[in-house]
């Protein structure tokens, strides 16, 4: 599963992978919002659902581009590291 998330003025954007053509967008904040973007790829998943989002909450933009991050899937287990970085 790939998920991505990426931060738009005061909300939170996550963006996973679900199958095919389909991604699920999670928008935090203030006015939290979920919602299904269908595109041909990654790169066109990321614009739309950061285009959506910009217009829907009417968020002013600070940047034309937008940095999407990985956003790590795994379990971190305490008991396992010894207190050292």
């Amino acid at each position: 599963m790939h998920k991505y998330s990426t931060r738009i003025g005061d909300y939170w954007l996550v963006l996973t992978h679900l199958e095919g053509s389909s991604w699920r967008l999670q928008v935090w904040g203030d006015e939290p919002l979920e919602a299904e973007v269908i595109a041909e790829d990654e790169t066109e998943a990321k614009r739309s659902a950061a285009a959506a989002t910009i217009e829907r909450l009417q968020i002013q933009r600070t940047s034309s581009k937008t940095n999407w991050n990985s956003v790590i899937t795994s379990r971190w287990d305490s008991r396992l590291c010894s207190g050292r970085l």
